[in-house]
């Protein structure tokens, strides 16, 4: 295990990252509130319709085979038999006498015993030739078989007794019905309420993340691969709305567990006990499986985010790798990563399998065989049809009791998963933040700049810039030149503040710029790029960016820079939509976008980065014409790859190994002896490559 996975670990604890999704759930209480009170009502109500049917078939169906008395007057519970009245044995009524009917299974009869007859007694026969006698064997130690009076009934007389039963199984069915239709509304309140309750959930990270990123440093996207970060807001966020669910679900089954127990308690306490013997077991055994699962699921989720940032890496460079013929070689790479990804995939389910839900069908074959056991010795009598409904009601609880367990263990593996992503979303939520943002104001620069002592180094004591010393003047025009890595362009990221300064200070209009917010320093700093940022839309939107402009002013700009073709060749002008990355539009199109948008902007300093590096001689004769225009009344600094983007600038600075080593115009550089600048643009333009 690396470091730093064992220090999320220790920071991201499950407890730790439950409280967090806890809170976040806690924002939509009322439906949460409302998802577990319905959860309550149904639970409560599945574990009531097993004891509807065993009432229906013990006391109503089953229940002819008991004792009845006879009573004086006839009521709604009597039945008329020989011109005598009798009931079911119910307190509050006298009896005249009592009898007991008990099926005879040699002659497929029912027979009226006189007297009362335990439920262990079983008819083995008559014990006289008129059959008025019947022996009755109760296979008990210390008992002996009994003879008692009897009489067979006929099959009309046995209906009556069952008749009297049937307006009390109507009503049964009916009080199912009910619970059943209950039941149906309560699941469907409740998953409507905790489905909306968890999109919600996602709904309030998915923004939180986003808004987390605008607020992250420069420097955590440069060190940070972008498919990795995608895959955290997208498919790991997905993931905290899993563990919400799964936790949920959990619960859920707690719930029906302590519910269904509680009923197991009501049938038979004993035997209630006994199922708690296998409570440690399982307890074990959840701890070992999730454990278990937990490691692999971190394997997949880090792999997984490994052949996703695979696969932006592949879409991005797509044009290269097929220039070179590396398709085969990035398919291997790829395909490489997939295996494993499989493979471990693949021990997961074997476990999962193994010990999840076939563990689970193994304990409810025990339970259900411990169950006929124990039934077996407590019941080992006639009154079959009796024991039967018992044994129906607690395989009927054993299913909801392992119904809720085989939940848990199936959610174990979501858990792990959840709990994975939960920690990588929560390690996103959880980056330092860039410092100097959040303040706006209506500031707005002169342009004055002045880098004093400037030193910067992105790790360590590798020094890219070091002991800085440059002075611009409002509406200069300024060069920098150098090969790459001389540090033009961390200067620059310095001035955006992009990075923060940590050696040496940099004035705007001479007042330090780290006592301005980074909002307000770059809404005064343009800058144009190599390779600008091209959205999915229209022309004008790449424009505006947003802020509602009208069409005019927009074309306006464009007119201005040389973009007439925007506005007069496309059908549709500034409408015309753009696709994905500006893929329809050429480096040069690119560009004037990238200068209109600065000039609608209107701030006082703009930088130019390699603006030209990438474009023929036509377009760069457009684009020049356009700097023209954007660097009219402000200060301008171009980080120059072609030495004719600046020929004419007011000062050029030539910076080597992260120093300035010669500044001045391009007519002193050049007539210097031996000088930096001269060298560099006699061989551009003696057609050398010049870094």
């Amino acid at each position: 295990m690396s470091r730093r996975k064992q220090k999320l670990d220790i920071k991201y604890s499950t407890a730790t990252i439950l409280k967090r999704v806890f809170k976040y759930a806690l924002r939509s209480k009322k439906l949460i509130f409302i998802s577990l009170v319905f959860l309550l009502i149904y639970s409560l109500l599945e574990v009531v319709q097993p004891l509807l049917i065993k009432k229906l078939l013990d006391d109503e169906l089953a229940g002819v085979q008991t004792t009845w008395i006879e009573v004086a007057e006839e009521n709604k519970y009597t039945v008329v038999l020989d011109g005598k009245y009798y009931m079911k044995e119910k307190e509050g009524y006298e009896p005249i006498r009592k009898v007991t009917i008990r099926y005879f299974e040699e002659e497929n009869a029912y027979l009226m015993i006189e007297g009362e007859v335990s439920e262990k007694g079983k008819v083995s026969g008559w014990a006289d030739e008129d059959q008025t006698q019947v022996i009755v064997s109760f296979n008990e130690e210390g008992k002996e078989d009994k003879i008692y009076q009897a009489r067979k009934l006929t099959v009309e007389e046995m209906r009556s007794f069952f008749m009297v039963s049937v307006n009390n199984i109507i009503f049964i069915l009916i009080i199912f019905a009910i619970v059943s239709i209950i039941i149906l509304i309560a699941r469907f309140i409740q998953h409507v309420s905790f489905t909306s309750a968890s999109m919600k959930l996602t709904l309030f990270i998915r923004s939180e993340a986003f808004n987390k990123l605008n607020r992250l440093p420069i420097t955590y996207f440069a060190k940070e691969p972008h498919g990795k970060t995608v895959t955290k807001v997208t498919y790991d966020l997905e993931g905290v709305q899993g563990l919400y669910q799964v936790v949920f679900s959990i619960v859920s089954a707690s719930i029906s567990l302590v519910l269904v127990y509680i009923g197991l308690i009501y049938l038979d306490v004993k035997l209630a006990l006994l199922t708690l013997i296998g409570a440690p077991f399982i307890s074990l055994w959840l701890t070992v499986y999730r454990r278990t699962i937990n490691q692999y699921n971190h394997s997949i989720r880090e792999m997984n985010s490994r052949i996703n940032g695979k696969l932006a890496e592949f879409v991005n460079g797509v044009g290269i790798i097929q220039l070179f013929n590396k398709e085969q070689v990035m398919a291997d790479e790829y395909d490489v990563m997939l295996k494993t990804n499989y493979h471990t995939k693949m021990k997961s389910t074997v476990v999962s399998s193994l010990f999840g839900w076939e563990m689970l069908v193994l304990l409810r074959r025990l339970g259900t065989a411990f169950i006929l056991l124990y039934f077996g010795f407590q019941y080992f009598s006639p009154t079959v049809v009796v024991v039967g409904t018992t044994i129906y009601v607690y395989t009927e609880y054993l299913e909801k009791l392992i119904g809720p367990i085989a939940d848990i263990f199936q959610n174990l593996n979501g858990l792990e998963d959840s709990l994975v992503s939960a920690s990588r979303i929560f390690e996103l939520l959880d980056e330092e933040e860039d410092t100097g943002i959040g303040r706006k104001s209506d500031v707005k620069f002169n342009g004055n700049i002045k880098f004093e002592n400037v030193s910067f180094a992105y790790e360590g004591d590798n020094y890219v810039l070091k002991n800085i010393n440059i002075d611009i003047k409002a509406n200069q025009f300024v060069g920098l030149v150098g090969h790459t890595g001389s540090g033009k362009s961390t200067l620059m990221s310095l001035l955006e503040r992009y990075y923060d300064l940590k050696e040496g200070k940099i004035y705007i209009d001479g007042v330090d710029y780290m006592t301005y917010s980074k909002q307000e320093v770059r809404q005064n700093i343009g800058i144009i790029l190599q390779d600008p940022a091209i959205f999915e839309g229209t022309i004008k939107s790449n424009i505006t960016l947003g802020e509602d402009v009208p069409d005019e002013e927009v074309e306006k700009i464009l007119l201005e820079i040389g973009g007439d073709k925007f506005v007069c060749d496309y059908p549709q002008g500034i409408h015309t939509p753009v696709t994905y990355m500006g893929e329809n539009l050429s480096t040069g199109e690119k560009q004037l976008i990238s200068f209109a948008r600065i000039l609608l902007r209107n701030p006082s300093i703009i930088i130019l980065d390699e603006a030209t590096a990438n474009i023929d001689t036509e377009t760069e004769q457009l684009i020049q014409k356009a700097l023209t225009i954007l660097s009219k009344n402000r200060t301008t600094i171009v980080i120059a790859h072609r030495l004719s983007t600046i020929r004419n600038a007011d000062v050029i600075y030539v910076l080597e190994d992260g120093r300035v080593v010669e500044s001045g115009t391009h007519d002193e550089l050049y007539h210097k002896k031996d000088g930096k600048y001269r060298a560099i643009y006699d061989a551009q333009y003696d057609n050398k490559v010049v870094e």
